[in-house]
């Protein structure tokens, strides 16, 4: 397990992904769909246009709150939700463990204001796959996804790297 922040575990590659032609090169790459729910639209479109610019993603669609992407996350079986934790309606957290119950095959990675390791705990208990603050890089969205997608575990590297390893020892001892 890598420490330094982001990949918690190694990076796994899926084969049975999607494919398309690259227009880098000619190379044809995996594609993951992704489906995008926050409250504002301003960061979904941001995202969007962000994932947009890399051939390996794929918007598999986006919704406002947690009752959306429970429906969506069910319609179009996304491969990973990119999803706010603060939202009207259903929080990012409920959805979660609802899309976990239905699906759960499909990779959730959180996004947020929240900095705290409590609220990492809590996520990762709730089926999260990857904890990414808001404040984070684009590339550092790109490193989360790329991470979640490879079923690994990804954790903000503005969050205390030995206190996330620990948080993640202990769940495992407990599962």
């Amino acid at each position: 397990m890598a420490l330094r922040g982001i990949p918690i575990a190694f990076l796994v590659v899926q084969s049975c992904w999607p494919t398309c032609q690259s227009s880098r090169k000619g190379r044809t790459v995996a594609m993951t769909r992704v489906l995008v729910v926050d409250d504002h639209t301003v960061i979904r479109r941001g995202i969007q246009s962000i994932l947009r610019a890399w051939p390996e993603w794929e918007i598999a669609g986006e919704a406002a709150d947690g009752e959306e992407a429970i429906q969506l996350t069910t319609n179009v079986r996304p491969d990973i939700v990119l999803m706010d934790i603060s939202m009207p309606r259903m929080g990012g957290l409920e959805a979660t463990r609802a899309i976990r119950k239905v699906c759960p095959e499909v990779k959730i990675l959180l996004l947020t204001l929240h900095d705290s390791l409590e609220w990492v705990e809590i996520a990762l208990q709730a089926g999260a796959r990857g904890y990414l603050l808001k404040s984070d890089t684009e590339g550092e969205l790109v490193r989360a996804l790329n991470v979640v997608a490879g079923n690994g575990i990804y954790v903000s590297p503005s969050l205390d790297a030995d206190r996330v390893k620990k948080i993640i020892v202990d769940m495992g001892s407990t599962a």
